[in-house]
């Protein structure tokens, strides 16, 4: 009768290294077969800043309408005059009904530019609208 030893007995450790493989390769595939996204942002605009600001985790689908110093507004790279946007925005409503819309308004810009930018998404029927603006530090301000 032969008695086994018992260290040998012990089973040896699972290698885990293909599976470690296996995961960095779905990662980089999908990492290249992923579409980001792109936001459009109008670069000339200078938004207004303020101190408190959360980060989105996701950038949410919203209709993205600029306002610049002049009053002129622009989606998608294009012009639009008033009557435009309002076609513009009627059909949106049509299409999406619960799409929320982004106003960037220059900071520089009257605010009757942007209030009559509000006032028509209203009028159509948008159920949300979000004012754009940047971040800054809080800073204190000195009472009198």
């Amino acid at each position: 009768m032969r008695i086994r030893e018992t260290h040998a007995a012990e089973e040896d450790p699972i290698n885990l290294m293909p599976l470690i493989d296996m995961v960095f390769l779905l990662l980089i595939f999908f990492l290249v077969a992923t579409t980001f996204a792109q936001e459009e942002r109008e670069m000339t605009i200078e938004l207004p800043g303020t101190a408190q600001a959360k980060r989105l985790s996701a950038p949410p689908r919203q209709l993205i309408i600029n306002v610049q110093r002049d009053g002129s507004v622009i989606v998608a790279a294009e012009k639009y005059d008033m009557k435009g946007l309002a076609d513009l925005l009627v059909r949106v409503v049509r299409k999406e009904p619960d799409r929320e819309v982004l106003i960037r308004a220059d900071k520089q810009s009257l605010h009757l530019y942007f209030a009559g930018v509000a006032d028509l998404c209203r009028q159509v029927g948008i159920g949300e609208m979000k004012i754009g603006y940047t971040a800054q530090e809080a800073k204190p301000v000195p009472v009198k």
